[in-house]
């Protein structure tokens, strides 16, 4: 049975603000709109995200995509 594998916004969130970053500073840096970051900080399952996005916002935020993410086994 395949884990699904969601983008975590409660993680999302945690680490933008560790980094000192407002949702605004991170759309600016990753070129991810402010309005889909705070999609995705509301919704702590993300199952429906581009990885493209994931990869984005990881490099912004200077971590590795897998650290933004969680899943279900």
């Amino acid at each position: 049975m395949l884990a699904t594998v969601y983008l975590d916004g409660k993680k999302l969130k945690r680490i933008r603000t560790l980094k000192g970053k407002t949702q605004r500073a991170l759309s600016s840096e990753s070129g991810v709109s402010t309005s889909t970051i705070w999609l995705l900080e509301t919704r702590e399952k993300n199952e429906r995200f581009h990885p493209p996005t994931l990869t984005k916002l990881a490099r912004a935020l200077e971590v590795e995509p897998t650290e933004l993410v969680s899943g279900d086994d």
